[in-house]
C-alpha cells in the first residue's frame, strides 16, 4: 500500500461528514431575511422534499436545534409528568433516551441489549403486555455508537396494536441511508439531524408526528416553550418558523434535496451508503477484522479491535499522520472499536483512502495482526474499485 497522503483533513466519521463543494457554496451565499417571500418559498419546498425522505404525508418540522433537540421535542410535546415510557437501550444514544426521559420526570422502564446487539421483539412484546401503562416506546433506528440496526419495522407493527402507546424513533444516523417508510410501517414520531446523510453542519433537526401522536399532544403536560410543536405547526403553515431560522443551512438543505423531486432520488442516497458499507465489509473480511455490530446498519461500519491495540492511540495516530478522522468508541467502548462512516458526501475515493490508512496504522501497531500479504490483497481490492 502506498504511504502517500495529502494534508487536507478528511472526515470519515458517522457524523459530522464532509460537505460537498456545492453545499459549501450555498452556505456562503449572502444572507436573506427569514420572513422574506423568497425564503418562505424555499422553506415550503424544503418541507415538502423532507416528506419524501421521511416517506410520510405528515408535516415535517425543521428545528433550530441539534438532533438531541428533536429528541427532546418528541417527549415534551406528547407526554406528561409521571408517564411511563419504555426505552430500548443498546448503546450511548439509547442511554441518552433514558437520561432525557428521567430528566423530564417520566417513569422509565429500560430494556437493555448488549452494545452491538439488538432486542428480541418478543421481549418488547412481553414488557408491553406486562406494563399496560407504557405510553411511549423509544429507540434508535441505528445506534450510532455501535452501528447496530434495530428491527424498526417489527417493533412498529407490534406497537401499532397498542392504542394507548406510541412509537418514537431516533433515525438521525439512519435517514437517507436506510429505508424507513414512516407511514407504511406506522412509526408515530421520527427525528433526523442535519449532520449525517444531509452533509450539513450540526444544529438543524427534523421531526414528524403521525395523527396518532398528535392525539397525545392534546393531553401532554410537560412544560415546553422553544420546542413547542404547536407553535411550529402554526408558523410553518404560513411558510415561517416560530423563531429565527438558520437561513444558510436551510437553503443548502433545499439544494441538497432538490434531486429528490425525482422518485429515484432517495434510493440513490440509500444505495450510496449501501455501496460504501459493502466495500468496508469486504475490506474487513480480507484483513480478518471483526465487525462489532450485528445486524450492522449501512450507515457505518464498526470494527472490533483486539485487546492489545489501543483504539484511542490508533485513532490519534491516523489523525496526526494521515489527516483522517475516524469514529472511535464511545462510553464503555472507548479504545475498543473504530467506526467508519458511510453517510452523505463521503465518496468512494474518500473511503478507499481511509481504509488504506487504517490498514497501514494497524500494521504499524502490530505487524503480526495485519500481515503484509493481507495488506496487498486489501490494496488490490481497493484499487480495483
Amino acid at each position: 500500500m502506498s504511504k502517500k497522503h495529502n494534508s487536507t483533513p478528511l472526515l470519515l466519521t458517522p457524523g459530522p461528514v464532509p460537505a460537498a463543494a456545492s453545499l459549501l457554496k450555498k452556505l456562503s451565499e449572502p444572507m436573506i431575511h427569514h420572513r422574506s417571500p423568497d425564503f418562505v418559498n424555499i422553506l415550503k419546498q424544503t418541507k415538502s422534499l423532507l416528506k419524501k425522505v421521511f416517506q410520510t404525508k405528515q408535516e415535517v418540522f425543521i428545528l433550530n436545534a441539534s438532533g438531541t433537540g428533536a429528541m427532546s421535542a418528541a417527549l415534551l410535546n406528547t407526554l406528561s409528568p409521571k408517564d411511563t415510557v419504555l426505552v430500548l437501550s443498546a448503546g450511548k444514544f439509547g442511554e441518552r433516551w433514558a437520561e432525557m426521559a428521567k430528566a423530564y420526570n417520566l417513569r422509565v422502564i429500560q430494556l437493555k441489549a448488549a452494545w452491538g446487539k439488538t432486542f428480541p421483539v418478543k421481549k418488547v412484546r412481553a414488557l408491553l403486555n406486562k406494563n399496560p401503562r407504557i405510553k411511549a416506546v423509544l429507540v434508535q433506528a441505528c445506534e450510532t455508537s455501535t452501528g447496530v440496526l434495530h428491527p424498526i419495522k417489527e417493533l412498529a407493527s407490534l406497537i401499532k396494536k397498542k392504542p394507548k402507546a406510541f412509537f418514537i424513533v431516533d433515525a438521525i444516523s439512519a435517514l437517507g441511508a436506510v429505508d424507513i417508510p414512516m407511514d407504511k410501517w406506522g412509526i408515530d414520531i421520527m427525528v433526523g439531524g442535519s449532520q449525517k446523510s444531509f452533509s450539513l453542519p450540526a444544529g438543524m433537526s427534523f421531526i414528524a408526528l403521525s395523527k396518532k401522536a398528535w392525539t397525545f399532544n392534546q393531553t401532554a403536560r410537560l412544560p415546553v416553550y422553544y420546542l413547542d410543536l404547536k407553535k411550529e405547526k402554526e408558523a410553518q403553515a404560513k411558510g415561517q418558523t416560530a423563531f429565527s431560522t438558520n437561513v444558510s443551512s436551510l437553503r443548502a438543505l433545499h439544494s441538497l434535496l432538490s434531486p429528490l423531486k425525482k422518485k429515484e432520488g432517495l434510493n440513490k442516497m440509500m444505495k450510496h451508503s449501501e455501496r460504501l458499507s459493502k466495500i468496508s465489509l469486504q475490506f474487513c473480511q480480507i484483513l480478518n477484522l471483526k465487525i462489532f455490530a450485528e445486524p450492522l446498519s449501512p450507515s457505518l461500519t464498526s470494527i472490533a479491535l483486539p485487546k492489545h491495540i489501543d483504539g484511542v492511540k490508533l485513532k490519534k495516530h491516523i489523525e496526526e499522520k494521515y489527516k483522517i478522522t475516524l469514529g472511535g468508541g464511545q462510553g464503555k467502548l472507548k479504545g475498543k472499536i473504530i467506526r467508519i462512516g458511510h453517510l452523505g458526501a463521503i465518496s468512494v475515493a474518500d473511503l478507499k483512502k481511509g481504509l488504506k490508512c487504517l490498514a497501514l496504522a494497524l500494521h504499524s501497531a502490530d505487524p503480526t495482526f495485519i500481515k503484509k500479504e493481507d495488506m496487498k490483497k486489501a490494496s488490490h481490492f481497493l484499487n480495483s474499485l
